[in-house]
C-alpha cells in the first residue's frame, strides 16, 4: 500500500533600468507577475501527497510555521493565510510591487497571522542562525528557475539553518529533458528583448512576432523541432506578464533532478515524492514498458532520473524532508483513515477524467460516482470512503487510488487535520469580490474548510458582491444585480464570440447564471467556507 502511490543596445541603458537592474538580478520586475493560486502549496495537499507514499507528513499536517520564498504578487500567499489562521505564514521577494499588493489584501481583510518581508533570499540566510529550526514547511513555487547561482546558495542556507527536522519543502522548477528543445527559443526572446525598448511584456510581444516570421521564413531550428512551433501556438493568447517572467529572466535555470537533490542534499534534506499526486504511480507516468525497469531501480534519484527520460517532463513539483520516516501499513492505514476530503466542485459538474503524462485516464464511474455522491453530502473521512459498498471488494489499496486521482484532478480536496476559524477567509473573500467589482482581475477565493483556495469566474465573484451587498437570493434579483454590475464594467456576454447587445438576451443569460449559481456553486461554497 504504501508505495501506491535588459536593453536597445550592449553599452548604453536607460537610467531606470539601470538601477533597477542592481537589485533585480537579471529577474524581470518591471511588470507584476500573475495572480495566481497553487493548490500544491497547501498544507493539507502537502501532506497528503506525502502520505500516500508512504511517508509520515509529521508536522506538515498542522505546522506552526509556514515560509514562502518568493510569493510573487501573494494572493495564493494570503489564500493560504486565511485559510489556515492558526498557522504563522512568513512571506519573502524582493519585489516591492509583490510585497505591497500580498499587504494590502492581508490588511483589508485583517488576516493577523502573516509577515510579509520586502528582501532577497541571500539577506534571509544571512540572518538565519544555526540551529533556529523554526519551520515545518518551506514552499517555493516556480522561482528555483529564475534565480541566481547565489540565490540558490541562500535557499539551501535557508533550509538547513530554520527547517525543522520533520519539516518538508515543496519546491517546482522547469526540469529536464522536456525543456531541452526550448532553450534555443528561450534564449532567441531574451536576445531580442535587449534590442526592444519599453516594458517586458511589450519585448515578450515582439519576441513573440519574430518567432512567428521566422516559423514562416522556414527557420531551420523550427523546422527540425515541429513541436516547437505548436508550443508557439499555445504562447500566443497567453498573458505577456506571465510570458514575460517565464522567458525573459537573465537566470534561466533548467535543472536534471539529480541536481536539485544534490542541492537539498546540502541542507540533509531528502527525496520525498511529488507533489503532483499521480507522478507518484508507475502505471499512469511510465509507458508500460519501463515500469519494470523502474520499479527495480533502487537509487531513489536515478529511478526519478528514469521517470523524467521516460515521460519527457518538463516541470516537477517535488517534495523533499528533513529527517522524514517512513510510516508503516498500520500508521499509514491510521493516517489516511483519519483523513478527510470534500468535494471541489458542484457533484453535478464532475467528470471522472484525470490529466496524466501519459495521456487522460478515465476512472470507473462505479467506483469514483459513490465517492463523489458521499463527499456531495459533506465531508468525510478516508475510513468512511473505505467502506462504501462499491469500494469494499478492492479494499483499502483501491480505495487510496481513487481519492488519490480525485485529488489530484482536482475534483476532491484534503482537509487540514483541524477545521479551521472560516472569518479571516470570508473577509478575505469579500475584499477579493469587491476588488472585482472595482475591475481588477481575480479568480480565486479562499476555501477554509479545505486550508485551500477554489478558483472562481468573474460573473461568480461579481454574483457574490452582489450577495455580499444584500441582493435576494433568487435568480431574478441576482439577475438583476448582476446586469446593473456588468453593465458598470462594461462587460459583455458573448454569443460565438460576438457581444450580446440585446438587453433581453443578456437578461436571460444572467438569470440563467443566476440559477445555476444559487443551485449548485453557493451550497458547495458554503460547505467550503467560503462563504
Amino acid at each position: 500500500m504504501r508505495s501506491l502511490l535588459a536593453v536597445s543596445n550592449d553599452q548604453i541603458e536607460p537610467i531606470g533600468r539601470c538601477i533597477m537592474s542592481a537589485w533585480t538580478e537579471g529577474y524581470v520586475a518591471d511588470i507584476p507577475y500573475a495572480l495566481g493560486f497553487y493548490r500544491e502549496t497547501v498544507p493539507a495537499h502537502i501532506a497528503f501527497a506525502a502520505l500516500s507514499v508512504g511517508k509520515n507528513p509529521g508536522l506538515s499536517m498542522a505546522p506552526k510555521r509556514v515560509l514562502e520564498l518568493g510569493i510573487g504578487m501573494g494572493l495564493g500567499f494570503v489564500i493560504n493565510a486565511a485559510s489556515n489562521p492558526s498557522t504563522q505564514f512568513e512571506g519573502v521577494d524582493f519585489n516591492p510591487l509583490h510585497i505591497a499588493h500580498a499587504r494590502g489584501l492581508a490588511e483589508a481583510a485583517d488576516i493577523a497571522n502573516v509577515s510579509l518581508r520586502e528582501a532577497s533570499f541571500q539577506d534571509l540566510a544571512r540572518e538565519a542562525t544555526e540551529g533556529q529550526h523554526d519551520l515545518e514547511l518551506i514552499v517555493l513555487h516556480g522561482i528555483l528557475t529564475w534565480v541566481s547561482a547565489e540565490a540558490h546558495d541562500a535557499i539551501v542556507e535557508i533550509a538547513r539553518k530554520r527547517l525543522k527536522p520533520g519539516g518538508l519543502l515543496y519546491v517546482s522548477y522547469n526540469c529536464m529533458p522536456g525543456w531541452a528543445a526550448v532553450l534555443p527559443l528561450q534564449r532567441l526572446m531574451r536576445e531580442n528583448a535587449k534590442r526592444i525598448s519599453g516594458r517586458s511584456d511589450v519585448q515578450t510581444g515582439a519576441g513573440l512576432d519574430l518567432v512567428q516570421a521566422l516559423i514562416k521564413e522556414g527557420a531551420g531550428y523550427f523546422a527540425a523541432n515541429p513541436s516547437i512551433a505548436q508550443r508557439v501556438e499555445r504562447l500566443m493568447p497567453m498573458d505577456r506578464n506571465y510570458l514575460a517572467h517565464e522567458y525573459l529572466n537573465a537566470n534561466w535555470f533548467i535543472f536534471h533532478f539529480a541536481d536539485v537533490a544534490a542541492m537539498f542534499g546540502r541542507a540533509k534534506l531528502e527525496f520525498v515524492g511529488s507533489a503532483t499526486i499521480a507522478e507518484n504511480m508507475n502505471a499512469l507516468c511510465l509507458p508500460q514498458g519501463m515500469r519494470s525497469r523502474v520499479d527495480a531501480e533502487a537509487d531513489p534519484v536515478f529511478k526519478e532520473t528514469l521517470r523524467d527520460i521516460a515521460a519527457n517532463k518538463q516541470f516537477r513539483r517535488d517534495l523533499f524532508g528533513r529527517g522524514v520516516s517512513s510510516t508503516t501499513s498500520a500508521e499509514q492505514n491510521a493516517l489516511l483513515g483519519a483523513t478527510r476530503f470534500a468535494l471541489a466542485g458542484p457533484r453535478g459538474k464532475l467528470t471522472f477524467k484525470f490529466p496524466t503524462i501519459m495521456g487522460e485516464l478515465e476512472g470507473q464511474a462505479a467506483i469514483y460516482g459513490p465517492i463523489a455522491d458521499r463527499l456531495a453530502q459533506g465531508p468525510a473521512r478516508f475510513d468512511e470512503i473505505v467502506a462504501l459498498p462499491a469500494l469494499k471488494a478492492g479494499g483499502p489499496e483501491a480505495a487510496v487510488q481513487a481519492v488519490a486521482l480525485l485529488v489530484h484532478g482536482g475534483q476532491v480536496l484534503p482537509l487540514p487535520a483541524q477545521a479551521p476559524d472560516p472569518a479571516p477567509a470570508q473577509r478575505l473573500n469579500r475584499v477579493i469580490a469587491g476588488k472585482v467589482e472595482l475591475g481588477r482581475a481575480y479568480s480565486f477565493l479562499a476555501a477554509p474548510t479545505a486550508g485551500s483556495g477554489v478558483q472562481a469566474t468573474n460573473i461568480e465573484l461579481l454574483l457574490l458582491t452582489a450577495l455580499h451587498s444584500g441582493s435576494e437570493e433568487s435568480s431574478s434579483a441576482l439577475a438583476n444585480d448582476l446586469v446593473a454590475r456588468m453593465r458598470a464594467l462594461n462587460i459583455n456576454w458573448l454569443s460565438e464570440g460576438n457581444p450580446v447587445t440585446d438587453s433581453v438576451q443578456a437578461h436571460s443569460r444572467a438569470e440563467a447564471e443566476a440559477h445555476s449559481f444559487l443551485a449548485e456553486k453557493l451550497p458547495l461554497w458554503r460547505q467550503l467556507g467560503i462563504v
